[in-house]
């Protein structure tokens, strides 16, 4: 009998571990990041190769945004992530991890430097 294999969800299975690791945030940074979307697309070609995840929108340190195009958001790149992990489950869960925390990152205001000193680039 021919083996049948399940094809991955890749958005749906980001989505469910973003939200698992919200949870598991310390209180304060968890009301934090629960005030920024996360969106899920196709790859974005940048200079200097593809992009995993991207922070655009006033972090916290610039204040509130004027307006809506300001919003602070999170774009993951579904199909960018999956591919940097081989198409391997595990893998895939710990870039989606290490991006979305880099990204959160940048809402706080952090620069590449100060993401990288805490654990997050």
């Amino acid at each position: 009998m021919a083996e049948i294999t399940r094809m991955i969800d890749w958005e749906d299975l980001a989505q469910q571990h973003i939200a698992e690791i919200q949870r598991t945030l310390p209180g304060p940074i968890r009301s934090r990041a629960a005030e920024v979307p996360v969106f899920f697309s196709l790859a974005r070609e940048r200079k200097g190769g593809t992009c995993l995840g991207l922070f655009e929108g006033y972090s916290l340190i610039e204040g509130p945004p004027a307006q809506p195009a300001e919003m602070p958001r999170i774009t993951l790149f579904i199909d960018t992530l999956a591919r940097a992990a081989s198409y391997r489950k595990i893998v895939f869960l710990r870039e989606v991890r290490i991006t979305y925390l880099h990204e959160l990152g940048h809402y706080f205001g952090w620069d590449e430097g100060k993401i990288a000193n805490v654990g997050l680039g």
